[in-house]
């Protein structure tokens, strides 16, 4: 889980519970509720714990959210027009959907703001 991870890292700094809270602007309760897995982790707080724990995001999270290239690009060179292609794909799966509000659109929109910040910097 991500909160052993996260006190795993904690730990190894020396840093406590109170310290970490403080740095996050939430209380010790509320971070002891993340390392325990009760309170599940915000893109935000993620970054948060990343800057302040010194850790790559990606060590944050390895516990439960391997990254792992998809099946279909293994071995293959990855191009501007794939990614296109890919996009055109989910919006068109997202068209037929019919919910119009649903709770992995927040995760959606995390991811797909990740990406935007991502293609900024590209040239």
């Amino acid at each position: 889980m991500p909160g052993t991870v996260i006190r795993k890292h904690r730990e190894m700094k020396n840093y406590s519970q109170k310290f970490v809270a403080a740095k996050m602007g939430i209380s010790q309760n509320a971070y002891s509720k993340i390392e325990n897995n009760v309170t599940q982790l915000t893109v935000h707080h993620v970054k948060q714990l990343s800057e302040i724990l010194h850790v790559p995001i990606t060590d944050l999270l390895k516990d439960e959210f391997e990254i792992h290239k998809p099946l279909f690009i293994h071995g293959k060179a990855i191009h501007k027009e794939d990614v296109i292609h890919l996009l055109d794909h989910i919006k068109q799966k997202l068209q037929t959907k019919h919910a119009a509000k649903h709770e992995s659109y927040l995760v959606s929109m995390s991811l797909l703001s990740t990406i935007d910040n991502l293609i900024s910097h590209v040239y």
